[in-house]
């Protein structure tokens, strides 16, 4: 990939360095892009050619904010703090920050996905026994009922409940 820039050149050559040993003591800048680009990259950049590249690349500020401002409209409330550093491309910082959640959306919300596993977990059984699923289900109930070898349940007054020798 070629450089942008006669600057941007002039970096990845450094960080270029950086990479083959040749730089001993980078910047911090340097040391940091050097970590986190590929040495192939990083000579990509800096093997560009300064002829026709501008000394640095200029960014062009959006004048048209409409599409941004169009968004905000639909935008709850909730959002409409974050509007004054939406225009400058601040997207740091959580959304909710600073205010309370719903605790009537997190509970239904909560529901919604105890309901999806409890179906979730009925098909996974149902596709382990196949047709056999509601003998499966009969059985297992049985079970639960039935006393193991040695088993003796006794009746206890303080737990309110019969209780197993074996637990």
């Amino acid at each position: 990939m070629p450089a942008v820039s006669k600057a941007q050149q002039r970096f990845m050559g450094m960080v270029y360095a950086t990479k083959k040993g040749e730089m001993t003591n980078p910047s911090p800048e340097v040391a940091k892009a050097a970590a986190s680009i590929k040495k192939t990259d990083a000579k990509d950049f800096a093997s560009t050619k300064h002829k026709k590249l501008p000394e640095k690349k200029v960014a062009k500020e959006a004048k048209d904010f409409s599409q941004r401002d169009k968004i905000m409209k639909k935008a709850k409330r909730l959002h409409k703090h974050l509007y004054k550093n939406l225009h400058k491309k601040d997207m740091s910082g959580d959304v909710n920050e600073g205010f309370k959640t719903d605790i009537l959306t997190d509970r239904k919300y909560a529901k919604k996905v105890a309901d999806k596993q409890k179906e979730y977990k009925e098909r996974d059984a149902r596709m382990k026994y196949g047709k056999n699923f509601k003998k499966f289900v009969k059985d297992a109930s049985a079970a639960k009922d039935r006393l193991r070898p040695g088993e003796v349940k006794r009746y206890d007054k303080e737990k309110g409940k019969w209780v197993s020798n074996k637990d």
